[in-house]
């Protein structure tokens, strides 16, 4: 298969350009605090040698990544790790705008990546052509990964790369590839599972697939088990926990928490569609169903901003197969920049104290603003209801299709 048909190919080479462009402008100007603590961890390995677990706040693969980068990138930042505060000082000098740009740059390796992933994935080319100009113009990638400078382009990248290993039939390359998603940050292994119970047709492959996709993830996180803080900070941490704020108490010691419950569910119609021959349905089976576990997540759990690019390429793959559910999907990345506004200044003038501190640091808030006018906590928490509803309408959607789509087959 073509990666570009010849008619498309004049498109392909537009939204590559322009999408490249917008990247490019923001990851310059733009500075968040989570970019330097996670940057200044790995500086650590870096120039001496050595992580301190109680600094990390996700699996050792993602320093290790952000310190091969750092190693790469020296003979071209030579002040880095000069001054006082090592690895910070250079936001204060005249080289700021530089260092930007390189501690976000290798994002667009696997930023691009997952956009020429998404074109392997889809066989119809105007709709490979709608995939790949929804990803390069994607507002919240560029927002999560070049605004805020996150990381969780590169494990969705293993995530897509994963998929596309289904498709090639590759399965043990799949289930290795979500495992070092899984190692850079831990949210692939709600995915593990599901993969299992549809790709493993013996109970030796759904073995294999397991160790395939929790080793490499072990083993790296192995060295730092038993140091201090390095529990809590990664494995146990209020921060990775969140999908288990919302429960009900039963009474006494008995909670019941709602995104578990979900998800318990969601495997439970994952086990029985898997009972079914047709294996050449796996590949959409297991997106879709992925898709429904992180609308699930974020329908009923506080999330962090950079989560919302986990779920992109997923929401693509639904949009441009299924016109009538675009608008769903604007409507998602609206409410979604609203929710943003419960993070007030950090996440919007804040950025851009790079070009002017004082300036940016002193203009109001969206939130701010906002509450001139009306309370801005219940709009926010408004919008935020709207993003559920929404979310729920599109799990329903989908388990319909699958539903009905089984129903039709056993009669």
């Amino acid at each position: 298969m073509k990666l570009f048909l010849q008619e498309h190919r004049f498109s392909y080479l537009k939204w590559i350009v322009i999408g490249l462009l917008l990247r490019l402008i923001f990851m310059s100007i733009t500075l968040h605090g989570d970019l330097l603590h996670m940057n200044w961890t790995a500086h650590f390995l870096t120039y001496q040698g050595y992580l301190i677990p109680g600094e990390m706040r996700h699996p050792p693969l993602l320093y290790y990544t952000m310190s091969f980068f750092q190693l790469l990138f020296k003979p071209v930042m030579p002040l880095y790790a000069d001054g006082l505060s090592p690895a910070i000082s250079w936001t204060q000098g005249p080289h700021l705008f530089w260092y930007l740009f390189l501690l976000k740059s290798y994002y667009l390796i696997f930023d691009l990546g997952v956009a020429f992933l998404l074109l392997r994935l889809i066989k119809d080319g105007k709709k490979r052509l709608l995939a790949f100009r929804l990803w390069m113009l994607n507002p919240v990638v560029i927002f999560t990964s070049y605004f805020q400078g996150q990381f969780d382009v590169v494990p969705t990248f293993f995530v897509v790369l994963s998929l596309y290993y289904i498709v090639k039939n590759k399965l043990a390359s799949s289930f290795f590839w979500l495992g070092i998603g899984a190692a850079l940050k831990n949210f692939p292994f709600f995915f593990l599972i599901p993969a299992i119970i549809l790709l493993g047709k013996t109970k030796v492959k759904k073995l294999t697939f397991l160790l395939l996709g929790t080793v490499p993830y072990l083993v790296l996180m192995y060295p730092y088990l038993g140091a201090l803080g390095f529990k809590d900070n990664v494995m146990t941490t209020q921060y990775n926990q969140t999908f288990l704020n919302f429960r009900f108490s039963l009474g006494a010691f008995d909670t019941v928490y709602v995104f578990v419950v979900g998800y318990g569910l969601i495997l439970i119609f994952t086990y029985f569609y898997s009972q079914t021959k047709e294996s050449e349905d796996s590949f959409k089976r297991l997106w879709q169903t992925t898709l429904i576990i992180c609308l699930w997540l974020y329908a009923t759990s506080l999330f962090h901003p950079q989560w919302f690019v986990w779920v992109m390429p997923l929401l693509i793959l639904l949009v441009v197969e299924s016109k009538e559910l675009r608008f769903f999907y604007w409507v998602l990345v609206i409410c979604f920049f609203v929710y943003t506004f419960n993070w007030r200044k950090s996440l919007s003038w804040d950025l851009f104290s790079p070009l002017n501190l004082s300036f940016f640091n002193n203009l109001p808030s969206p939130y701010d603003i906002i509450n001139h006018y009306y309370p801005a906590g219940t709009l926010v928490g408004i919008s935020r209801s709207i993003f559920s509803a929404v979310s729920f309408f599109l799990i329903y959607w989908i388990l319909k299709q699958l539903f009905f789509k089984q129903k039709y087959r056993q009669r």
